[in-house]
């Protein structure tokens, strides 16, 4: 019994206090309510005659009241609207109006409070000073949206902290100075459509349960939307911001349409939500539009926009599909992707193939390493082969920067320890094949550098072969065959190399790539053999024999450039002719064959009284010719779908 006694004081005590918290925590809220007295044809009648200052300016005080609106037939409705314009029209000067920590019972029309005016030029109202005038002008020739007649409000208007339970009806209104909204409960339907702000407007942590419309408005000043709740339909369509405009932490419930809006500064949607579909379909975004820490649950599209700079997706959150179909790009234009999340399985990029690749773009690799391999893949299984090679370029240009910055940024008692030596190999690698290729993506670029040094080579190899000055019998090429000669090789580098400046992302780089790799040692090798001199036998035959059995177009991938032993095959090889006009094609046949592996006829070296210093030349190229078509063959089958497949077999 004593337990029972017990358990029922401690039960009482716990109501009790609970009950008293219920009481303190509800006692500000029922305060607050408290204090709104309702809004009478009396009180309003005071407050329109008695007008106070705020912000330097006449001011109708209508704050912390409870405003019926809800009657339509009633007298108070009516004199609600005329009392306020009476007072507001016959002012020289603009008066403000607060309706701060006010509830609003029913609709309010807004659009009704101030001066109805036509705009059509030379019909303004002569209650508008010249300056005003001025303004409205001024507006009125920027608005894409051009509308006949408005209603113009002078003043500033405060609605912060208020409640409306109705709708709220501002639409073809024309706003002269500043609009402060913060923490508003819209319960009903807002209509701002066709409206123009000519100064700062203020909706932070405002909430909109229904339904908003701002589409075909004109926002010319600084806009701020931050911490906004749209839980209806929000439409921003077809309007234009002029300045910053603020949506930080803003969530979108439903659809949020921005369908033709042109943004002419900054608008940030930092760590905004957007739960339903969000479209920017046909926009004009002339600066940034910022995404940081911003969540798409539903579809996202910016099909046929145009994009003059950064639209940063940096830590952003991916649900679903983001469409860039038929979007412009200026080359001011880059979409940050750094730490970008794919959350889900159906969270993918669409965009032009051959183009939305080259404007994504992460600023490191460290923390982003899943980010680039979320886009490759992306691009990968929409077939976007270019697009995904590009990223990947990218990819291995910052694995490059780091360890650049890992070389070169090592205290000094780790220089030259086996960890610091292990990544010269790698850095020299990679940057060959950046260089070289822009890592297996740019197959212009190595057909490029293959057709450069086929050339170089034919020119060296005609050279050893047709110039033998210091012999008893010397050996000197025509004329003809000379400029034919020189004239074809300075063509072909001439144009070659003006195609790699082009297509080249460090073109100049490049060149000195292929200069470090085709240079140094052949002109050292053929510096010996003219220092040297040439005493062998066979002294007035070329040094090169081709196959005369048949004269086809041969795939040579597994072809030495040296004769073969058995005499069988020796009786199939016979010195090329020299004679003949044609006959430097043979040059441009052996080094086509030792690159590309691929030719008309097969030339080769002799094998008797073949000095090594000629041997070894030849044999060099062909060394490059097989890291070269190494190199062909991967880009091959990472630019060219299915082909990978097609070489494995």
């Amino acid at each position: 019994m004593v337990a029972l006694v017990k358990v029922f004081k401690t039960l009482f005590l716990t109501a009790y206090l609970i009950l008293i918290l219920f009481i303190v925590t509800s006692a500000p809220a029922k305060a607050q309510t408290e204090s709104r007295s309702n809004l009478t044809i009396e009180m309003l009648q005071e407050k329109t005659a008695n007008l106070t200052q705020q912000d330097g300016r006449d001011t109708i005080d209508l704050s912390n009241y409870a405003i019926d609106l809800s009657h339509l037939d009633s007298e108070f409705f009516d004199q609600f609207y005329q009392l306020i314009n009476k007072t507001i029209n016959r002012a020289s000067n603009p008066i403000n109006i607060n309706f701060s920590n006010s509830i609003f019972q029913g609709d309010l029309q807004l659009n009704r409070l101030g001066l109805d005016t036509s705009l059509v030029e030379g019909t303004l109202s002569s209650l508008l000073t010249s300056k005003e005038k001025e303004q409205i002008n001024q507006y009125y020739s920027v608005n894409k949206n051009l509308i006949s007649r408005a209603n113009i409000f002078r003043g500033n208007l405060y609605f912060d902290n208020a409640v409306f339970t109705g709708k709220v009806d501002s639409s073809n209104s024309i706003f002269l100075n500043p609009i402060a909204a913060k923490s508003i409960d819209f319960q009903g339907i807002v209509n701002f459509k066709q409206t123009i702000f000519g100064q700062d407007i203020d909706f932070s942590q405002t909430t909109f349960h229904k339904n908003a419309d701002w589409s075909q408005s004109s926002f010319l000043s600084k806009v701020k939307f931050s911490q906004v709740e749209f839980l209806g339909n929000t439409k921003f369509n077809d309007s234009q911001f002029e300045a910053v405009s603020e949506f930080i932490q803003t969530t979108f419930t439903q659809l949020a349409d921005f369908t033709r809006t042109v943004f002419i500064q900054v608008v940030d949607f930092s760590q905004a939500t957007f739960r339903d579909r969000v479209i920017f379909a046909k926009d004009k975004f002339l600066d940034a539009i910022i995404f940081n820490n911003s969540s798409f649950e539903k579809t996202v599209t910016f099909r046929d926009i145009y994009l003059n700079s950064q639209l940063n997706l940096q830590d952003a959150h991916l649900l679903n599909r983001l469409d860039f179909s038929n979007a412009f790009f200026t080359p001011k234009a880059i979409i940050n992707a750094s730490g970008l999340a794919f959350d889900t399985t159906e969270a993918q990029i669409i965009g032009q193939s051959g183009t939305i690749g080259k404007f994504i773009n992460v600023d490191r690799l460290q923390g982003n390493k899943t980010v680039l391999q979320n886009l490759i893949h992306n691009f990968r299984s929409l077939e976007q082969i270019t697009d995904a090679n590009y990223l990947e370029y990218q990819q291995e240009q910052l694995r490059e920067q780091q360890i650049s910055d890992r070389l070169t940024k090592t205290s000094g008692e780790k220089i030259l320890t086996w960890g610091w030596i292990s990544l010269i190999p790698q850095w020299l690698c990679l940057n060959l094949l950046l260089l070289l290729g822009d890592y297996g993506t740019n197959i212009n670029l190595i057909f490029s550098i293959g057709i450069i040094i086929i050339a170089w080579f034919s020119l060296l190899f005609w050279i050893i072969d047709r110039y033998r000055p210091n012999i008893s019998q010397p050996i000197i090429p025509g004329k003809y065959e000379t400029i034919v000669m020189l004239t074809s090789f300075l063509t072909v580098t001439i144009f070659t190399m003006i195609n790699i400046i082009v297509i080249s992302n460090q073109p100049w780089l490049t060149i000195v790539s292929i200069i470090i790799v085709s240079l140094p040692i052949p002109v050292l090798i053929t510096s010996l053999i003219y220092r040297n001199g040439r005493f062998h036998q066979l002294l007035n035959i070329t040094y090169f024999v081709e196959d005369s059995s048949c004269r086809e177009f041969r795939l040579l991938l597994g072809r030495l450039p040296i004769m073969p032993r058995f005499p069988f095959y020796r009786d199939r090889f016979m010195p090329i002719i020299w004679e003949k006009r044609w006959s430097w094609l043979n040059y441009y046949n052996l080094s086509l064959n030792n690159i590309f592996k691929i030719g008309f006829n097969d030339i080769r070296l002799r094998d008797r009284h073949l000095p090594g210093l000629v041997s070894t030349l030849v044999w060099y190229q062909w060394c490059l010719g097989v890291l070269y078509i190494v190199l062909l063959l991967w880009t091959l089958s990472r630019t060219i779908p299915g082909l990978n497949l097609l070489l494995y077999f």
